[in-house]
């Protein structure tokens, strides 16, 4: 690797070793606020210590994979931290997914151990029926699912474990599914190293941010949300986690806590911006407000701007960074559309079609490299090839570096459909509709949406003589994608286009859709 991102690498080995540099550091302060409860750096320490105790006690060794299934929380915390302090891979499951979809995740990871609530017991149990990987799911709480055990009373008496395992830096320490192109998730491998430089690269863009609460509205089953939470803790920060966004919540929260640092993606600015208890919350403790996870329109951060009062600027990642790519300083003025400079120990360049770079101000795709660039896709080396090469991470994003460094994304390789910040693969969506028995032939596109940043369309061709409407077709999606990823639209027509080799062109339904939005405005 090149200078730049050797001054960066994580040789600390196991991550578990953040909290406790975190205690060493800064001693003992009140770290987490959860509902009606709230924890010390201590306490959460000692709490996961005690969940490490247990997965040990279920014989989980170091590399072995686990599989958690919670939603925000104060398990959820603990569970990353305990993981890894016996030296495990934590795979984190988003809680909304239908049981096929997490049975995908159970075949590919081979996780021998689940953490889980009540409420998704059933669920994972579903999932595990068919591959029969999981040789326990252990429950925050009583269950009469078979197999599940209640290890609520076991926390409270069992000795915590005290010290991390050793664990090397290039060890796998979370294995993270995301949407990508080919339908089904693929596991992103990040090590203790990847997130470890991801953690120290944020915080050098930062490093002397006045300490005070942060509100997190983010998923922690998202590396977005993975990584603020560790940043957090890196420079001493409170974090008021919420189980999931409401902006009703949000905005209190923000009041009650005297929030500084607020990290989002756009679609929950837009929601706190129209939720009529805005204007009646205090909400002058903001500093910064971050956002990511999508594209910042510049109309929504001026109003933003405007209306909260304090600073807000955009970041660039993905889930194969760690979420770490671009970023600005808080002093460092904004630049209108731009994502920001490079954070310490990222590299960026900006290649053809040919692979060479090319000059300030041209397009091409986005590549990275660093310290925290995933080695690949867990089980996958054909898509691992297709993501790094010559050292490089290929994005496959579009955009153009100005003369200062600053990071503009103009467009996407990929046919992602970005929706509230998450990724959504239309072709998991497509071979949902493909079981239907009126459907020829589908394509799944993006449509511009206010909220959402992305919405989904379903362009169909119906077999001949049949008729469905979009209603039910809608319900028939439902029963395998969860409702987030259900199209908004659906569009029928006798035929869709494709090139000679009978690819449908999805650039053309996309401009046609836009087409039909702008003449219906």
């Amino acid at each position: 690797m090149k200078q730049a991102t050797q001054e960066m690498k994580w040789t600390a080995g196991n991550l578990a070793r953040l909290d406790l540099e975190n205690i060493e550091r800064l001693g003992e302060y009140t770290r987490l606020y959860f509902e009606d409860r709230s924890f010390t750096n201590v306490e959460e320490l000692r709490y996961a210590g005690r969940l490490a105790r247990i997965l040990d006690s279920y014989s989980v060794r170091r590399g072995d994979r686990v599989v958690v299934m919670l939603p925000n929380s104060p398990e959820l915390t603990g569970a990353f931290q305990a993981t890894w302090m016996i030296g495990a891979v934590i795979v984190p499951v988003i809680p909304q997914w239908t049981a096929g979809e997490v049975t995908n995740i159970l075949r590919g990871a081979e996780p021998i151990v689940a953490l889980t609530i009540p409420a998704l017991a059933e669920r994972l149990s579903q999932a595990n029926a068919e591959v029969q990987t999981l040789k326990k799911i252990l429950v925050f709480g009583p269950s009469e699912v078979s197999g599940a055990e209640n290890i609520q009373e076991y926390l409270q008496t069992v000795a915590p474990v005290e010290t991390p395992v050793d664990s090397e830096p290039s060890d796998l320490a979370i294995l993270l599914y995301t949407s990508g192109t080919t339908g089904l998730p693929k596991g992103v491998m990040l090590t203790h190293e990847n997130l470890g430089a991801a953690v120290e690269s944020a915080f050098r863009q930062n490093p002397d941010l006045e300490r005070g609460p942060m509100l997190l509205p983010l998923p922690m089953t998202h590396v977005y949300g993975v990584l603020v939470q560790n940043v957090a803790n890196r420079w001493g920060f409170s974090t008021v986690l919420m189980r999931q966004f409401e902006p009703g919540r949000a905005l209190e929260a923000i009041e009650r806590y005297k929030i500084r640092y607020l990290p989002v993606v756009p679609t929950m600015l837009m929601y706190m911006l129209q939720h009529p208890e805005r204007e009646r919350r205090d909400l002058s403790s903001l500093v910064r407000i971050i956002s990511g996870g999508a594209a910042l329109p510049e109309p929504l951060r001026q109003k933003t701007e405007a209306v909260f009062r304090c600073r807000i600027d955009q970041g660039y990642g993905l889930s194969e960074s760690c979420s770490v790519a671009t970023g600005y300083e808080i002093d460092r003025p904004y630049r209108p559309g731009s994502a920001g400079v490079a954070t310490p120990g990222v590299e960026i360049r900006i290649l053809d079609d040919q692979g060479r770079p090319v000059a300030a101000r041209s397009a091409g795709e986005i590549c990275l490299a660093g310290a925290n660039v995933t080695g690949g896709y867990w089980r996958d080396p054909d898509a691992t090839s297709g993501l790094l090469k010559d050292g490089w991470l290929h994005t496959g994003d579009i955009g153009f570096l100005d003369e200062d460094g600053y990071l503009f994304i103009t467009d996407r390789k990929k046919d992602l459909i970005i929706k509230g910040g998450e990724n959504i693969s239309p072709r998991e969506i497509e071979e949902a509709l493909y079981l239907h028995p009126a459907v020829a032939e589908v394509a799944v596109v993006g449509f511009p949406d206010p909220v959402y940043g992305e919405d989904i369309c379903a362009v169909l061709q119906l077999k001949a003589g049949l008729v469905i409407t979009e209603q039910d077709l809608q319900l028939h999606v439902a029963q395998y994608v969860t409702k987030f990823k259900i199209p908004r639209r659906m569009i029928f027509q006798p035929m869709l286009p494709k090139n000679l080799s009978g690819k449908i062109l999805k650039y053309k339904l996309r401009a046609q859709l836009l087409s039909m939005l702008s003449g219906s405005v």
